[in-house]
């Protein structure tokens, strides 16, 4: 409803100073209007927010530069190796990853919570 309810530290695609997402393997971060469509637990990363990328948008843009425009971006937990959130502070100093979004695992548990399926979020920088 137009209000504030919590803001989280985020780490976004190691490319993302670069701009929007234009196509597979950029590491760039999409934005844009998207939607949550799946929750998942993953092996190599805490639980993940998949989310509707790439819309019709994001598609007519990369089939006119002739290039697939990617998938499977997610807004995601940190990395196994840091479970307990010992290294967010490392992790969340950076970009590190190939377009996803980043945060701690305390948020992404409250987010997880909080969100359901087909919820709109809008990305922008």
């Amino acid at each position: 409803n137009g209000k504030l309810i919590d803001e989280f530290r985020i780490s976004l695609g190691k490319n993302g100073d670069k701009g929007d997402k234009v196509q597979v393997g950029d590491y760039r971060t999409p934005e844009g209007t998207y939607r949550i469509v799946r929750k998942k637990c993953d092996s190599r990363l805490y639980k993940s927010l998949m989310i509707s990328y790439p819309n019709a948008e994001d598609k007519a843009r990369a089939s006119a530069r002739g290039v697939s425009p990617g998938g499977y971006i997610t807004i995601h937990g940190q990395p196994k190796w840091n479970a307990d959130g010992r290294g967010d502070s490392y992790t969340l100093s950076h970009d590190w990853t190939e377009g996803c979004m980043a945060i701690p695992n305390a948020a992404i548990d409250k987010l997880w919570s909080a969100v359901k399926n087909g919820v709109k979020i809008e990305i922008y920088a």
